[in-house]
């Protein structure tokens, strides 16, 4: 697990290129996750494929801005609407130094 937001719901899980078609396959027959004795049901389902993780970062962003973007449509008050406004504008990926050249020439964003 790369990444994990707790609130949105999504993982960003890595695997080998080779091992993909295995974890997808299994992620659907998932419906329990076990931590410290309790157990929560849950059902994982595949969003998008990418070839690194920048791309599955751009991916997630421009997903969580569609969500944001239907929950504004379906505000009930002036206050939710300006705090998911507020939630849409600050849907950015801010570029970092990369220490490997592993995931250069990513061509898959589109």
């Amino acid at each position: 697990v790369k990444y994990l937001n707790a609130y949105t719901g999504a993982a960003l899980l890595r695997c080998r290129r080779d091992s993909q078609r295995l974890l997808c396959s299994a992620l659907p027959l998932v419906r329990l996750l076990e931590s410290r004795g309790q157990r929560y049901p849950c059902a994982l389902r595949t969003l998008h494929l990418g070839g690194t993780i920048r791309s599955c970062q751009k991916f997630l962003i421009k997903y969580n801005r569609r969500q944001l973007l239907t929950l504004l449509q379906n505000c009930t008050n002036e206050e939710e609407r300006r705090a998911i406004q507020q939630s849409v504008l600050s849907c950015s990926l801010t570029e970092e130094p990369s220490l490997s050249g592993e995931e250069e020439g990513d061509d898959d964003d589109d």
